[in-house]
Parts: structure tokens; C-alpha cells; sequence
């Protein structure tokens, strides 16, 4: 069984309701019911409508159950790998945005310990952390230019962060120990260095780990073998809890940006295929299912257009009205299966005998309508007749054999004319071709701009 609207089968069989299924299943499964319908048809929605509400669930149901969960996992799987994917290129981007203002954080740090720390220290730290900077800006910049593959350059990203864990972590060997004040402050720019980070690393946290853990551990050493500072052990207790807290609470924040990242692109997804189905239907709503070419409502369209052409720009346009002789024969000896096979071979060829930009339309019946976008009444004339000998060169089907002539009429739009009127001349030219031979081309010049419904009856063949 394969159903339009599962989630409210779901919901008519009580699922939502069935104490069986955790509620976070049930709010996941809706949500992914909407999102992902196409995918969810294919299962065996028939077990859950066989149950009535309030039912205890059978073997066949959690069969289908569990067969719902599973192919729900391989989509969310799909689209967790894809977000995955561009959260890594998105963070690859924000840490070399991030690295070219590094230069912003060791200036303030300079300042900060300017006349109380050696210059020695200082030119040593800065030389060592501008290797480091220089270094990871040239990798990220080839990673950029690589295309931020994440199973390809995520052991790169780890290393670029892991050195700006380093260089930042050298400062407490270089820069501490020198004045307690100092110490605090230099603590306090280590700690606003780790949230920021926290934020460049927010869609690929995993790299953020790279970067305070070894952060922590080079400042934590540091502060322990290398500073003199008489508060070292509460300086490295108290890095050490604020990048552990930090480092716990960016997971949180970033799981629910990856979930967003997935439900931009599931929904980006969703709406393009919705786009694509409204096309459909529009194209579809325009469209002959016969013969595949356009109908009646397209063609009022696109003649009002040439119409409004016509009075703004004053470019001519003619149609053609073709009616396939003696069809009405076709269908009363071969059936109308044949019939309509003639029909859309017809089309084939006939559409296959037009220039770019003209317009076809099964006008109704065996009749085609033609629209030759600015085209004056000779030209049309000689496509008329072009047609008309391709029609009539060989069969249009070969089992059983089938050939068939063409009458056309021909009627080019006037000024002041209505389309009601056109339609009308071309009708008429149509008409009086049958009724002098068939198989032939006839323009509308001089003809009297009428319908006749007894001209009709009598030329249906």
C-alpha cells in the first residue's frame, strides 16, 4: 500500500498516541513525515491503518515501526553528513577570518605587559607565535583553495588549531611571573582568547578541542615549570575549570548549530523540490497529455501576448489553424487507439517543421493552431506550405500504415482586429481548403471572418 498522506494515517491509527513509542520518536517521525514524504511512501503504512486507536501494538506493527526508524535514520544520516560537511567548510572560513585579527590579541598583550616583562621575553614569545600564525594562515589558505573537503583536510584544520592553541599557550611561559597584576590579566586575555574561539569553532567543534586542549596543557605547564608566580596552581586550576565549563557548553551550542545547518539544507532541499512540483503542475496545466503540445489555455496566453506585442512594438504575427483531413475516417476503421497515435505522430512532425520560437497548441479535435511570432502573411504561408508537404511526404505510422494530407488556413493579425476574429479568418480559410480539395494551403485574405458550424459538421472527415 502506498499513500499520499502518511503522517495523518499515523495520526488516524492512534501512532502518536500509542504509549509504545517514545514521544521524542514521535515528534522526530512527524517532523520527518512532512519533510521527507516521497521516501516514507515506500513503507508499509497498511500495518498502522490496520490498527484502531488505543491498540496494543502488534508484531506487524513494530515490524513497520522499526522499518519507519530505520529509513528515517538513513536520511537524517545523509543529511548529518552533508551538514557536516558544510559546517567544516563555514569553520575553515571563520578560523583564517579569525587568524588575520590574531595580530589584534598580541598587541594588547604587548601593551599589557610593556615595562614590566623583559623585551627579550617578549620579542620571544611574539617571533615564536607569528611563526605559528604565519604557518596555519598558509595551510588554511590551501585548504580554502582545496575546496574545505573535511575527510580530506580535517587532520590539517586540527593541526592549524592545535598551534593556536600552542602560540597562545607560550605566553604563560614567556610572559607570566613577572608581576602578579600582570599574571591576572594575562589570565583573563587567555580566557577571552577561548571564547572567542568558541565561536570560530562553532560548527566543528571537534577542531576547538584541538585548539584549548593543547592551549591547556602548554599554558598549564607553563604556569607550573616555567613562571615564577606565586598564584600559579590557582592561575592553572582556574584556566583550567573555565575552559573545561566552556568546552562542555560549545558542544550544546554547537549540536544545535549543526542541527540548524541540517534543517537549512533539508528545507532548501524541500523547497526546491516543491518548486519543481509547482513547474510541474503548471506545465502540466498547460500542456495536452496526447500529443505533449500546448493547449487551449497556453494558447490564449501566449496570443494575448502577441497581441499586446503587436499594439506596443507594431510586429506582425499569423497562425495557422491545420485540420488532419479525413481523421474522423481513421478512427471509424482503425479505432481510436490508432487514432490517437496519428494524433501525436502528427505533432511529432509537425513540431519538428517549426522554426524556434513558434507556437503549437492542439486547438481541439484534429485540430492544431499555430502561432508565428513576427511573422507577416507571405512568410507564414511558405511555413504553411512547408508543412504541409512534410505531413503529406510519408505515413505517420507504419503498424498498420497511415498517411495523411493536412488542410491549413492561414490569417495574419490586422490592426483593430480581435482575437476572436483572427481565430475566426483562419477557421474559415481552414474550411474552404477541405472544401476545395483538401491537402492544401489557403490564406484568409478577403475571406469573410466566420465560423461556420454547418462547414464544421460537414468536414469532419
Amino acid at each position: 500500500m502506498n499513500i499520499k498522506n502518511p503522517r495523518s494515517s499515523l495520526e488516524n491509527a492512534g501512532f502518536c498516541f500509542c504509549s509504545a513509542v517514545p514521544a521524542a520518536q514521535q515528534i522526530a517521525i512527524s517532523r520527518l513525515l512532512v519533510c521527507y514524504p516521497r521516501q516514507l511512501n515506500q513503507l508499509p503504512w497498511d500495518n498502522f491503518l490496520a490498527q484502531p486507536a488505543g491498540f496494543t501494538p502488534s508484531p506487524p506493527f513494530i515490524q513497520a515501526y522499526r522499518q519507519a526508524v530505520s529509513t528515517i535514520d538513513s536520511i537524517s544520516q545523509s543529511d548529518t553528513a552533508i551538514a557536516r560537511a558544510k559546517g567544516f567548510s563555514e569553520c575553515v572560513i571563520a578560523l583564517r577570518r579569525a587568524l588575520t585579527t590574531t595580530p589584534v590579541g598580541w598587541s594588547l598583550a604587548v601593551w599589557f605587559c610593556w615595562g614590566r616583562v623583559p623585551l627579550g621575553s617578549i620579542v620571544s614569545w611574539l617571533a615564536t607565535a607569528a611563526f605559528v600564525w604565519a604557518g596555519s594562515l598558509f595551510v588554511l589558505q590551501r585548504v580554502i583553495g582545496a575546496g574545505s573537503k573535511v575527510d580530506v583536510h580535517r587532520s590539517w584544520v586540527h593541526w592549524v588549531a592545535a598551534l593556536d592553541g600552542f602560540g597562545w599557550g607560550l605566553s604563560t611561559w614567556f610572559l607570566v611571573g613577572y608581576d602578579p597584576v600582570l599574571d591576572a590579566i594575562l589570565m583573563a586575555l587567555l580566557c577571552g582568547v577561548t571564547s572567542i574561539n568558541a565561536q570560530v569553532y562553532g560548527t566543528y567543534v571537534s577542531a576547538y578541542y584541538s585548539q584549548i586542549g593543547v592551549q591547556l596543557a602548554v599554558s598549564v605547564l607553563g604556569l607550573l615549570t616555567a613562571s615564577n608566580s606565586p598564584s600559579a596552581l590557582d592561575f592553572a586550576a582556574g584556566l583550567g575549570v573555565f575552559i573545561a565549563l566552556t568546552a562542555y557548553y560549545s558542544r550544546a551550542i554547537a549540536q544545535r548549530l549543526m542541527e540548524g545547518i541540517r534543517l537549512q539544507y533539508a528545507n532548501g532541499l524541500l523547497a526546491a523540490q516543491l518548486r519543481s512540483a509547482l513547474q510541474k503542475v503548471e506545465l502540466d496545466a498547460a500542456t495536452d497529455a496526447l500529443t505533449g503540445q500546448w493547449n487551449r489555455r497556453a494558447l490564449d496566453n501566449f496570443l494575448k501576448q502577441q497581441v499586446e506585442l503587436q499594439t506596443v512594438a507594431y510586429q506582425p504575427f499569423s497562425i495557422l489553424m491545420l485540420d488532419i483531413d479525413f481523421f474522423k475516417q481513421i478512427n471509424d476503421e482503425l479505432g481510436h487507439m490508432v487514432g490517437d497515435d496519428v494524433l501525436r505522430a502528427f505533432a511529432h512532425r509537425l513540431r519538428a517543421d517549426l522554426r524556434p520560437g513558434d507556437f503549437c497548441a492542439r486547438f481541439g479535435g484534429e485540430e492544431f493552431l499555430v502561432v508565428l511570432p513576427q511573422t507577416a502573411l507571405g512568410v507564414a504561408l511558405e511555413v504553411a506550405e512547408r508543412i504541409r508537404k512534410g505531413i503529406a511526404q510519408s505515413p505517420l505510422l507504419e503498424k498498420p500504415r497511415v498517411q495523411v494530407t493536412v488542410s491549413i488556413g492561414v490569417s495574419t493579425m490586422e490592426q483593430g482586429q480581435s482575437i476572436a476574429e483572427l481565430l475566426a479568418r483562419a477557421d474559415a480559410a481552414v474550411y474552404h481548403a477541405k472544401n476545395t480539395g483538401r491537402n492544401q494551403v489557403r490564406p484568409s485574405v478577403n475571406m469573410p471572418a466566420q465560423a461556420s458550424g454547418v462547414a464544421h459538421q460537414d468536414f469532419l472527415m
